[in-house]
Order: C-alpha cells, then structure tokens, then sequence
C-alpha cells in the first residue's frame, strides 16, 4: 500500500492574526470622514438650523424631526459603507468554513464600528477645543473689561445679603435687573430658592413695575415655575438625546456588521471567479 501526501497551499496574503487592522482601519477612516462631510451637507443645507429673516420656516418639531432622521441615516449608512469597506478588502484567514469566514466578516465589521466612533468622538473634540479657543480669545477682552465693574470676590453674595434693606415694603436699588439676576443665578447654583430670596426679589420687582407686593409676588412665582419647566425640558431633551445616541449607534453597529458580512461575500466570490 502506498501512502499518499496531501499538500495544502496556504494562500501568500494570509494575516498572522485573525484580525486585518489595515483594513479595519481604513473602513474606520472612511466611515468617519464620509460621517463628517455628510453631517456639515446637512447643517449647510439647514436641516438643522433655519433662516430668521424668512417667514416660511418650518416649525421646531418638523425640523428636529428632519435633524433626528438626517442623523440616524448617516450614522447607519456610513457604518454600512465602512463594513462593506472592511469585509471586501479585509485578507483571507485561509482555509476556514465558510461559518467561519462570514463570523471574521462580521467581526471586522464590528472592530471597524467602533475604531469610527472613537475617531468621531476625537474629531468632534477637536472641533469643539477650537471653536472654544476662538471664543475664548474673541471674548477675552471684554471679560477682562467687565471685570473691572464686577466684584471677583466670593463673599460678595454674602455681603449683598447683610446689605439688604429690611422690612415687606418695595425695596428700591441701584440695578435692580442686576440684582436680580444676581440672586437667582446664586439660587439656580443651589438648586432651590429660599423663601426670604424670593420675598427680596418680590420687592425688588414691586418697586420697579410700581405695582402692590402680593402682585409681584405672583409674577416672581410664575417666573420661578417657567424657569423649573424650562430646566425639566432641558433634561428631558438631553436624556431624548442620550437614548437617541445610544439606539442609533447600536443599530448602526448591526449595518457595519451586515456590510462587513456582505463585503466578505463578494471577496470570496470574486476570488473563486479567477
């Protein structure tokens, strides 16, 4: 009986991990980069913003509408872009199953999702640190003008209090918007207003609108509610946002690892062709 040899021949591109970092990195780099061109088209063509000088605008919820949708499709589409990108040049591991192959596919896809986000982040950064240095230096100068007007020191709040003049009749003061302003930001830092805060302010508005005590009373109270509800939708807003974020990243994770997965099908297919 002879005994026969079998001789595999390993193809010459074949990674020495399982993991082919050029082309996730490239499908990083063009998903992030397509990601940014897409997003500033949209803030150029005003999905996100409106003109206010026409008369034609369409309403905030149509246009948060318009951003949400311009968003979730470029995060998913530049995901799928990307995996494809990534599966379809990504190296062949060889002689694997096909299960297998398509697993690597997806898996790429994945890494290639993730590497994008964190270069997005990066970028996002990077244009935030510039455009607050901008500001910064823009309003560098007035600051440096105001503060020759504002008292910097801390106890200043404590001393307006001390000077407060007493009593439940209109209380007359030199800047009377400044001073209230002044102690409802003290209060908004605190998170609540005291009630002798709120009586101050009251007299303040009553001698200044020239009205009777209990009028301004109301107006102050009705002031603190909208201010409340404003700060509560703020949240809410910023938690919508938070959740959007997450779910449009979650299903864009799943497009990079269908183009990935997809990609790597038409590699295979390509290579059995020759």
């Amino acid at each position: 009986m002879t005994d026969t040899t079998t001789v595999v021949a390993i193809p010459t591109d074949q990674p020495t991990t399982n993991f082919d970092w050029g082309a996730i990195v490239g499908g990083a780099l063009l998903a992030s980069i397509l990601g940014l061109v897409l997003l500033s088209f949209g803030a150029a063509a005003g999905f996100a913003s409106f003109s206010p000088y026409s008369w034609n605008n369409p309403s905030a919820t149509t246009l948060s509408i318009i951003g949400v949708a311009w968003f979730s499709l470029v995060m998913m589409g530049t995901a799928i872009v990307g995996g494809y990108f990534t599966g379809r040049f990504r190296r062949r591991s060889g002689a694997v199953p096909l299960e297998e192959r398509e697993a690597r596919d997806g898996a790429h896809g994945l890494l290639m999702w993730a590497m994008s986000f964190v270069f997005g982040v990066a970028i996002a950064y990077a244009v935030a640190s510039g455009a607050a240095q901008t500001a910064g230096s823009v309003a560098g100068g007035a600051a440096a003008v105001a503060a020759q007007s504002v008292p910097a020191d801390r106890a200043s709040s404590i001393v307006s209090n001390m000077m407060r003049p007493a009593g439940t009749e209109p209380a007359q003061v030199e800047n009377p918007q400044a001073e209230v302003g002044r102690v409802l930001s003290t209060s908004a830092l605190r998170g609540t207003i005291t009630e002798e805060d709120r009586n101050y302010v009251a007299r303040i508005v009553a001698a200044e609108a020239k009205i009777p005590p209990d009028e301004a009373r109301k107006r102050v109270d009705a002031t603190i509610e909208q201010a409340k509800a404003a700060a509560e939708a703020a949240r809410k807003a910023a938690a919508w946002l938070a959740f959007l974020i997450g779910a449009v990243s979650v299903l864009a994770a799943g497009g990079a690892f269908a183009g990935a997965r997809y990609g790597g099908h038409e590699r295979e297919e390509n290579i059995w062709r020759r």
